[in-house]
């Protein structure tokens, strides 16, 4: 099973949205989600220590996806998949 670490903040709308379909995946048992929100300190210290500079960002294994836009949320859903 592939696991994914979802990067996210509260505030961000493109994080619930890369949310919601990742937890789809996770309960259909096609992921194993984890989710680490930079809004508390453990995840911001993780975020730094792997690098994360931005939200919504997915990780791999070892490769890290950006979700800028829909167009990326819809393609790591196709791989996914």
């Amino acid at each position: 099973m592939t696991a994914v670490e979802l990067f996210t903040h509260p505030t961000c709308k493109g994080c619930q949205e890369a949310l919601t379909a990742l937890r789809a995946l996770d309960h259909a048992g096609k992921l194993q989600l984890q989710v680490t929100s930079l809004g508390t300190p453990a995840g911001r210290r993780r975020a730094e220590a792997l690098g994360v500079a931005s939200v919504p960002t997915v990780r791999l294994e070892e490769e890290f996806r950006e979700l800028n836009d829909e167009e990326d949320l819809q393609a790591l859903l196709a791989d996914l998949q």
